[in-house]
């Protein structure tokens, strides 16, 4: 199907729910008032479609900001007072964010007119002074209205920005309360987060929602607790009419509606949905609302302007001579070519992807972290490969790997490293992981997802207790080439991330007689240089199912299918 064929379709599309939504606005009672949203999260950094791969879904190519921005000037054009909502981990996530430490992704999103911006634990990757100057106050670069009721100034222990807005939209008082993710960017040097104190928010979800509701006719927190927290903070706390949630990259086609009538939705990952909200007003308070999600795909052409804006943005990045002078600000190590360049070939899809009822659920493994672990442990010459786990939603196919597609994997710069730790010390990382992942409190969850390894296979049984929900550790022996018992008493190496600011730590873990992974020069290579170099030699093609579930996931417990097990 060409261009002008999708371009019709999509017209025809919003023509049609335009009439529908116009003969709503129509109705002769002059008391009733529609106001509408539109929602977009977890974008990511993901200037560009990428791939959609999920067990038991069809191929495609979905998101892109120009793309995006069709449908949101769509949305616009039917109702001029549209209200722009943004959840966060905007400006980690690709090469483009990381080597300008977030203003590429800045200058697209300028130009979507974002009403409202609550951050992700992402957005803080390049520090409190870098954020103030992308979001705060009037000489910002980017006017996007951030409220944060749970993020502080370490100092002066007041918020770093407002929590939250009272806005009269059509004459109707709406209030507008914020939160940003409960941790700092994942798995990095702490650092980071230097001169800021961060809450889990549970506190001040029920200060402000009991502040705010007497003074609003409608509640609506825009959140990047994840959508379990958003669900728990909301049950313990009723008065909220609306969540726009993100954080764990969760999906709700059909918004989620609780008992206490708080409606909360979810978009996904990386661009390829946007939450439209259609609300109705009668008599000065709230009737009724209708939700949908739409898919970010090539059915809906680019606008012509953001797109020639990303290309401009690009332009350097894929360009032979000038890609080589862009700096990593973490590792400080040079961007090695262009970010479009093939660097090596994938022989499976590489994905984290799967709901929780699949075989592989991405909250247990995917194969791209696999891949990653392997690489680590091949160039480090390590017993064990080590991976944090991050990044529901990036997608490879078979076939080509380009450059950026290992900066979409990590979008920061940790250097790789080998060090010992015990077989107990192993253990307990493993029993911490799940703990953190699949405990029946949301409020124990430390992150949506299990670390990947290579060189070890174990069980996992999700519902025992915290402590003993793996079994049948094995580690590969590389004298034997077969798989042998965990020693609790042996030391192993393993390799994965280390930070000039913690040169002791391992994955943020203590570990002995560290190495770094090193060029044929002598210099620490970063990890995105490590898993290039490993392509030199090998193909993707990891081992998959490494760890065995001793019995399905939980059922589900709402109507959408789930990444995590909502508790």
């Amino acid at each position: 199907m060409n261009k002008t064929i999708l371009s019709i379709s999509f017209v025809v599309l919003f023509t049609v729910g335009s009439i529908f939504f116009y003969a709503l606005k129509i109705k002769p009672q002059s008391q009733e008032v529609f106001i509408s949203f539109a929602h977009i999260g977890d974008i990511h950094a993901h200037l560009l479609p990428r791939i959609h791969i999920r067990d038991g879904e069809k191929r495609q190519m979905q998101g892109g900001l120009a793309q995006l921005y069709t449908l949101i000037k769509h949305l616009r054009e039917r109702d001029s007072e549209l209200i722009l909502i943004n959840t966060g981990d905007t400006i980690e996530g690709s090469a483009e964010a990381l080597f300008t430490r977030g203003e590429a992704l800045v200058k697209v999103l300028n130009t979507f007119g974002i009403n409202y911006y609550a951050p992700g634990n992402g957005d803080w990757l390049y520090g409190k002074e870098r954020f103030k100057e992308l979001f705060v106050g009037e000489e910002a670069l980017a006017h996007w209205n951030p409220l944060i009721a749970n993020m502080y100034d370490a100092q002066t222990n007041k918020h770093l920005t407002k929590p939250y807005e009272i806005k009269t939209i059509k004459g109707i008082k709406i209030g507008f309360l914020g939160f940003t993710g409960v941790r700092g960017p994942t798995g990095l040097t702490d650092s980071v987060m230097d001169g800021l104190k961060l809450t889990n928010g549970e506190e001040e979800f029920k200060k402000y929602v009991k502040e705010l509701r007497p003074q609003v006719q409608v509640l609506v927190v825009l959140s990047e607790l994840g959508l379990a927290k958003n669900i728990a903070y909301a049950k313990e706390t009723p008065g909220v009419d609306f969540i726009f949630s993100s954080g764990m990259r969760e999906e709700t086609p059909q918004a989620i509606q609780l008992k206490n009538g708080t409606v909360i939705m979810e978009e996904g990952t990386d661009g390829t949905r946007l939450g439209e909200l259609n609300i109705l007003i009668k008599k000065g308070k709230l009737f009724g609302h209708k939700f949908k999600m739409h898919i970010i795909d090539r059915n809906i052409p680019q606008n012509a302007e953001v797109a020639a804006l990303i290309k401009e943005i690009r332009a350097p990045f894929i360009d032979p001579e000038k890609s080589k002078n862009f700096i990593n600000p973490f590792s400080k190590r040079h961007l090695q070519g262009p970010i479009d360049a093939v660097i090596g070939q994938a022989q499976v899809e590489l994905t984290r992807s799967n709901y929780s009822n699949a075989k592989m659920p991405a909250v247990v493994e995917g194969s791209s972290h696999d891949f990653l672990a392997d690489a680590f442990r091949e160039q480090a010459k390590a017993d064990i490969g080590l991976v944090r786990g991050f990044r529901y939603g990036t997608n490879v196919k078979k076939g080509d790997i380009h450059r950026e597609d290992i900066y979409h994997f990590i979008p920061s710069g940790p250097f790789i490293a080998r060090g010992e730790m015990s077989g107990e010390k192993i253990k307990n990382i493993l029993e911490n992981s799940a703990q953190e992942s699949l405990a029946k409190s949301s409020k124990s969850w430390k992150g949506a997802w299990l670390f990947a390894w290579s060189g070890l296979h174990f069980n996992l049984n999700y519902y025992d207790l915290k402590g003993a929900r793996i079994t049948n550790i094995t580690v590969f022996d590389k004298k034997t080439s077969t798989y042998l018992p965990l020693d609790m008493n042996k030391l192993y190496t393993v390799a994965s991330y280390n930070y000039k600011e913690e040169p002791s730590l391992i994955n943020k873990i203590k570990a002995s007689n560290i190495r770094r992974v090193q060029n044929d020069k002598g210099e620490d290579i970063d990890a995105t240089e490590v898993v290039e170099a490993y392509l030199k030699k090998h193909t993707a093609n990891p081992e998959l199912n490494r760890i065995t579930l001793d019995n399905m996931l939980p059922t589900l417990k709402y109507k959408n299918p789930e990444i995590q097990t909502l508790p």
